[in-house]
């Protein structure tokens, strides 16, 4: 059965990544936007604030700046509507619980659009680290870090989230998906953010059970988006690990018994699956908990850390 989609707030990176997906779907129906300028969307019928919400939508997408998220995941799920919402899902947790339990009471999915969870490469690296052939895991370095961008970009706005909630978001993201970590405040965490105006850059450190996780975010310097993992006999390298182009060849190189191995995964759209596996699973009462756990420990470290 079909379902209907409305969408908030959409911008480039909906129009470009997103847009394709859903307007090819056989099970998602592009219904409806909330958007103030009219010029994106051609075919798709417009709609201002009070008139999107008297319509009823099956999933309401979320893509507007990150301040109004809160408002905007709220007002869906008493529409009854399921709720995907871009990263950050929110940058203040003063309303994550009643936000949990809405959606709890209302038996409706909230699902935090982190897309490269849904890349074979990170099912492959989450299996090698629950075995023991390489024996005991030790360091994890991460990069998400990248130049300068046009001062007009809405990570420059500090009232948005500026760059630590955009890009910190995502290492930090590792602990809930990549590693199953439920919050816990006994974690030792040390981090440096140069703030200034906005939150620009910054490095976090991550203690426990003798692992340590060093995180490395920001703008202003050399472009790098990748992954390490240290064994205590082996060493995994994977380069454009978050974000990546729609079918890009990405390589995982392992070091292991003087050897270099590298594992090349099929070119695959990200995006496309993370909608497959929306559509396989948003029912489930058991993949709804997972998600609203996955929520609440994200944003439980996101504001400890900050």
């Amino acid at each position: 059965m079909v379902k209907t989609l409305g969408v908030i707030g959409p911008g480039k990176h909906f129009y470009e990544k997103i847009y394709p997906i859903l307007i090819k779907s056989n099970f998602f129906k592009l219904s409806g936007v909330l958007r103030k300028r009219k010029k994106l969307f051609e075919d798709i019928k417009i709609f201002n604030e009070k008139d999107f919400f008297k319509k009823k939508f099956d999933f309401i997408y979320i893509s507007c700046p990150n301040k109004y998220h809160e408002k905007f995941i709220i007002k869906a799920l008493k529409n009854n509507s399921h709720v995907i919402c871009e990263k950050p899902f929110l940058i203040n947790h003063s309303r994550l619980q009643y936000i949990l339990d809405l959606s709890k009471k209302r038996k409706k999915l909230i699902f935090e659009a982190f897309m490269y969870v849904y890349h074979p490469v990170f099912s492959f690296i989450k299996k090698k680290i629950a075995q023991t052939k390489y024996g005991k895991l030790k360091y994890i370095i991460s990069n998400f870090r990248f130049p300068s961008l046009d001062k007009k970009n809405h990570r420059y706005n500090n009232k948005n989230g500026g760059f630590f909630f955009d890009s910190a978001s995502y290492l930090i993201s590792l602990e809930t998906y990549l590693f199953e970590t439920t919050f816990n405040h006994k974690i030792k965490f040390f981090s440096h953010i140069i703030k200034k105006k906005t939150s620009l850059k910054g490095n976090i450190i991550l203690t426990s059970k003798k692992i340590k996780h060093f995180y490395f975010w920001g703008e202003g310097q050399d472009y790098f988006n990748n992954l390490e993992i240290f064994f205590s006999n082996a060493y995994i390298f994977i380069d454009k690990f978050f974000s990546k182009k729609t079918n890009e060849q990405i390589v995982a190189k392992i070091h292991y018994n003087n050897k270099i191995i590298v594992k090349k995964f099929s070119k695959i759209n990200q995006f496309q699956e993370m909608f497959n596996a929306i559509k396989r699973n948003y029912k489930s009462e058991e993949f709804q908990n997972l998600c609203r756990k996955r929520i609440e420990n994200q944003i439980k470290y996101m504001q400890k850390i900050k």
